[in-house]
């Protein structure tokens, strides 16, 4: 399928967006002695069908290099000298346990819990901190979006959109006061993004110096973490950008790229 977006008003020159249309890659596979395109996939087993699909065709993989976001994100923030350390999800998990048992003591807490959330459930704050994370990146104009449309939705909808982002933002809260570490991978997107466009695009050219093209792979969806990255790349760098969504949703969010794309200094956290 081609299904190529390559001249849209809405979209930097340097950004071309597709549905499908992976075996464009294919195209562009040469012998070189080093690699010149980053092969970013959110999706461990597609980047490596990608490979396999190569191997299968004969094509040699010399001219790219192949990776998933947090890799690419650890790589600059280790140029840089940036400290890249990121609590897991099993260490999340049991600080959240803590903060939640803390919050039956005199010790106080901000996080609110939504309805239907068992008192002691440190999954089910987890998810949501992930879910609000993934939708906002922790942008304050996301989240005032996220509070405008809210006040928007009939009630009693409108109080649970409110307190899912109270839960989120809460818990976020409580895990940066107990570690010293990044509290998850994708706030290292959120600080690699930030460290690109503060240096205006030299973290990016010290970390990978041959790299001409980033190709982002097979997305069914396009989280705000991952969108921001790509926007600080383009706003920052020369990098040429190419998406390539999954047919099914692809074109639902190629259309969504747009708004995706609007907010200002990607990688800005409301916490700063």
């Amino acid at each position: 399928m081609d299904a190529t977006d390559t001249h849209h008003d809405w979209t930097p020159d340097q950004l071309t967006l597709h549905v499908g249309d992976e075996e464009r890659l294919f195209d562009r596979a040469r012998r070189r002695s080093q690699p010149t395109e980053l092969v970013v996939s959110p999706v461990e087993l597609h980047q490596r069908n990608i490979q396999r699909r190569l191997r299968e065709a004969r094509l040699p993989k010399d001219a790219f290099r192949f990776a998933d976001p947090v890799g690419i994100c650890v790589r600059v923030l280790e140029t840089a000298g940036r400290p890249t350390a990121a609590v897991d999800r099993v260490d999340r998990l049991s600080l959240i346990r803590s903060i939640l048992e803390a919050g039956g003591s005199d010790e106080p807490t901000t996080l609110s819990l939504p309805t239907g959330a068992a008192p002691g459930d440190p999954q089910r704050i987890e998810q949501i901190r992930t879910d609000v994370e993934a939708i906002t990146n922790f942008h304050p104009d996301r989240l005032a979006a996220w509070g405008e449309t809210a006040d928007k939705i009939d009630e009693p909808i409108d109080d649970e959109a409110e307190t899912i982002l109270e839960t989120g933002l809460g818990a976020e809260r409580e895990l940066r006061e107990r570690t010293t570490k990044a509290v998850s991978e994708t706030a290292l997107l959120r600080r690699a993004t930030r460290s690109i466009t503060a240096t205006n695009g030299s973290a990016w050219a010290e970390a990978f110096p041959e790299i001409e093209r980033l190709t982002l792979l097979g997305l069914s969806s396009l989280s705000a973490p991952h969108t921001d990255l790509v926007h600080g790349l383009l706003a920052a760098t020369s990098l040429t950008v190419h998406v390539h969504f999954r047919e099914g949703t692809g074109e639902y969010l190629r259309g969504r790229v747009p708004d995706l794309l609007a907010i200002t200094d990607p990688g800005t956290e409301a916490f700063e």
